[in-house]
């Protein structure tokens, strides 16, 4: 028997702010830009041993998205929600108190199931919250606003955090473990009341088997899956060679978050539009602007040798701007509410695994051939991917009944 319970008899205009509130909050990760700097000065790790312990961090992160996505869907969205606030806050105190290697390890998988924990999760329970008060149709528009403020939030986290940084390494965690906090309470006060959720009594495992039954009988969910690959792969390699590369054009540490910020404004601008490009050109022209994007950026980096090549990094927004918000909408429109969740950690989990193996291949390439050859070849591959992705994408427009 299905039990469906609708979500407090709030308009969705205040269900929308109360949604993008958390999102902004959520996003409030001031060491991301200089995570790299405190692990080699705080903790004196090698750039190779870094790039080895974000691989095992994706790793973990991939392994634990579907069980955790199937967990989200069988009991509480918004539980899973303020867990992952909470861990987040554990792993930066932590980091803080015992800067040792053991601690990153620990660190960095706390990291990992707090991300596993919201990955799905928030999207559901947005797409379920306003299907249940009737205004599905504001789906798409919604998640990429929310997307937007998701990067408005991080870039201006990231210049604040360049800034704690320059003054102290340390304080950057400070400030994300009392955003984490603030976040949880976020969903615990002002997303609180009954949740949409629509389920059968199924086990979280019997959902795990399910989605993933789902994904092999069906052609354009397997797509989305490897778009989703293509586009975090893609997508983090700018993001784990970034500070490598500010590093040795010359660019000073306090202007790391500055650009990052910048980066996150491009992704915002282009995700608030990312609806209207889907309308517009569909899947497969959302697909050629990512793959375009992305080869030609990490192709130019591994050329441009001078400060002024930080701003090469911009291209990352655009390509960021259409992938989260879209793939999302795409996997959304493919799955019914039971499977919402677990379908969007799979993709999480296909699209990390494929990460944790580049990760690996990263360290590798930067310690035999250098920065800028590992930069050229990214986007060769970029490249090819991408057109793979576009001889085989089929139509996936958006309908009317979004």
């Amino acid at each position: 028997m299905s039990d469906r319970r609708a979500t407090a008899a709030a308009p969705p205009a205040t269900l929308l702010a109360s949604y993008y509130l958390y999102q902004a909050t959520a996003s409030c990760n001031f060491f991301a830009p200089v995570f790299f700097v405190y692990y080699e000065e705080h903790v004196g790790l090698s750039l190779a041993k870094i790039l080895l312990i974000q691989s095992y961090y994706t790793a973990v992160r991939a392994l634990l998205d579907l069980p955790l996505g199937a967990v989200a869907d069988r009991y509480s969205r918004r539980a899973c929600l303020v867990a992952s606030a909470l861990v987040l806050a554990a792993g930066s105190a932590g980091l803080l108190a015992w800067p040792t290697l053991g601690t990153v390890w620990a660190a960095e998988t706390l990291f990992a199931v707090g991300s596993a924990l919201k990955s799905g999760a928030d999207s559901a329970f947005l797409f379920d919250a306003l299907q249940a008060a009737g205004e599905l149709h504001l789906y798409p528009r919604a998640e990429s606003r929310g997307q937007a403020l998701v990067s408005l939030s991080s870039g201006a986290t990231a210049i604040g955090g360049g800034l704690l940084a320059a003054v102290d390494l340390r304080l950057p965690y400070v400030a994300t473990g009392i955003a984490a906090i603030a976040s949880a309470l976020v969903v615990t006060v002002i997303l609180g009341g009954e949740e949409a959720v629509a389920h059968d009594g199924t086990s979280a495992p019997r959902l795990v088997l399910d989605a993933a039954r789902h994904a092999a009988r069906t052609a354009r969910v397997r797509w989305v899956l490897a778009l989703a690959a293509f586009a975090v792969v893609t997508s983090h390699v700018y993001y784990f060679l970034q500070q490598p590369y500010m590093r040795a054009i010359g660019l000073p540490v306090g202007l790391f978050g500055v650009v990052f910020a910048g980066t996150k404004a491009v992704t915002a601008l282009t995700a608030n539009a990312a609806h209207r490009v889907d309308a517009r050109l569909g899947a497969r022209g959302a697909t050629a602007a990512m793959a375009g994007a992305s080869a030609l950026g990490l192709g130019a980096m591994s050329v441009v040798g001078r400060p002024e090549g930080a701003a090469l990094l911009l291209t990352r927004g655009m390509l960021d701007g259409l992938w989260q918000p879209l793939l999302n909408v795409y996997m959304n429109r493919l799955v019914d509410s039971r499977l919402r969740a677990t379908m969007l950690s799979l993709q999480s989990l296909v699209a990390r695994l494929a990460l944790a193996a580049v990760i690996a291949l990263l360290g590798v390439g930067t310690a035999t051939i250098g920065l800028a050859r590992t930069l050229a070849a990214a986007a060769v591959a970029a490249a090819l991917v991408g057109a793979a992705l576009l001889a085989t994408g089929p139509r996936l427009r958006s309908s009317a009944s979004d």
